[in-house]
């Protein structure tokens, strides 16, 4: 993870001097890729940290006076092992995250999101996370990202508890 977070670091740090105009950042279609490392939890066991990669469509909604909105949805691709012998199969979510454009070309913002995962021999969890993040505007249609998530998830009582931190990079149409 220390390493995911340097890598994080560093990209900002590189890309800084392309920066994109300002109003010209965040909004329209875009779609990209995260990587996303997270360790889950119930009441009586603590899980592995796993890494995934996952697809992202959004689309940002500038509201103007550097409000921008941000629609999202994530399917993961391929499984990991989250506890032992125990397979998360697949991972749906939908989010919104609310920003403020604090500069022309960086958002940070608070999300909301709701989630299936798919968890072998176990059955689907479902529930709702909450987080913050920021994106960075590397040209108007590149953007760079660090997100911190909160998921609390649940099936048939059973609850799973999950922090994730992820990188991602959008191209906005």
């Amino acid at each position: 993870m220390k390493k995911l977070i340097l890598v994080t670091l560093a990209a900002f740090v590189s890309v800084s001097a392309l920066a994109a105009p300002v109003g010209e950042t965040f909004s329209g279609i875009g779609a990209g890729v995260d990587i996303t490392t997270v360790k889950y939890k119930t009441a009586d066991l603590k899980g592995k940290q796993a890494t995934g990669v996952n697809l992202v469509v959004d689309y940002g909604i500038d509201y103007g006076s550097n409000l921008v909105g941000v629609v999202d949805g994530k399917a993961k691709l391929g499984s990991s092992e989250i506890f032992n012998d125990v397979k998360q199969q697949s991972q749906f979510s939908v989010g919104y995250a609310q920003g403020y454009r604090v500069l022309p070309d960086l958002l940070p913002y608070a999300k909301l999101n709701y989630s299936v995962s798919k968890v072998k021999e176990v059955g689907s969890f479902k529930g709702f996370g909450y987080g913050v993040g920021a994106k960075y505007a590397v040209s108007n249609d590149i953007e760079v990202g660090a997100e911190y998530l909160r998921s609390n998830l649940k099936h048939s009582g059973t609850k799973l508890k999950g922090n994730a931190f992820s990188t991602n990079v959008t191209y906005r149409f």
